[in-house]
């Protein structure tokens, strides 16, 4: 079996055993295998690293196989994934999807023409349709409001790079193929600053 057959095979019960989200209500304490994780992607992120909490089981379980798979480039994330189990992907999966959403405020806007061409590249490049009106995220879709604008705009780099695997299809791929420089500063803004 090739590689990518072999890693759509592993997503594919990766997510047949994965459950509903739950709210913060009902996160269960961290699981041992999630510590590491926290270290970057806790309350106090490392740098270049993104909050994870609150978005889809489906998306983390969907980032991590991409990872162990290496498919999805990064040192640090691909020596970490390496070493998971399907159950503790699906563990992953579940814990960082119970917890809330970051309740973070977008930096201050001081560059109000960039973020009004973000939103007009956002609304041509059709962003709402996978990622939701307000960008939190749908289904395997992850949230892209408030995060960082560095990280917004790497990923949007590596997406029409084709550098990084697209969790939709090649969704990602095609759009960001589209975009200029111009484009990824404006719309890694708009989303950083959305309120």
């Amino acid at each position: 079996m090739s590689g990518p057959a072999r890693a759509a095979l592993s997503l594919l019960t990766l997510l047949a055993g994965a459950s509903a989200q739950t709210t913060f209500a009902q996160a269960a304490e961290a699981p041992e295998v999630a510590q590491a994780c926290l270290a970057c992607h806790g309350e106090a992120l490392a740098e270049g690293a993104p909050p994870i909490a609150g978005h889809s089981s489906n998306y983390i379980q969907l980032q991590l196989v991409f990872f162990r798979a290496g498919r999805r480039k990064n040192e640090i994330m691909q020596g970490v994934a390496e070493g998971l189990s399907d159950n503790d992907i699906r563990a992953l999966g579940k814990y960082f999807a119970s917890l809330p959403v970051p309740d973070t405020k977008p930096p201050a806007d001081t560059q109000g023409d960039l973020t009004k061409a973000g939103e007009t590249a956002a609304l041509q490049h059709r962003c709402a349709a996978c990622h939701g009106d307000t960008y939190l995220g749908i289904q395997a879709a992850p949230r892209v409001a408030r995060l960082p604008e560095a990280y917004l705009a790497k990923a949007l780099g590596d997406y029409r790079a084709n550098t990084r695997p697209s969790s939709g299809g090649a969704a990602m791929t095609e759009v960001a193929g589209s975009l200029s420089d111009a484009d990824i500063k404006a719309l890694a803004h708009y989303l950083a600053v959305l309120p």
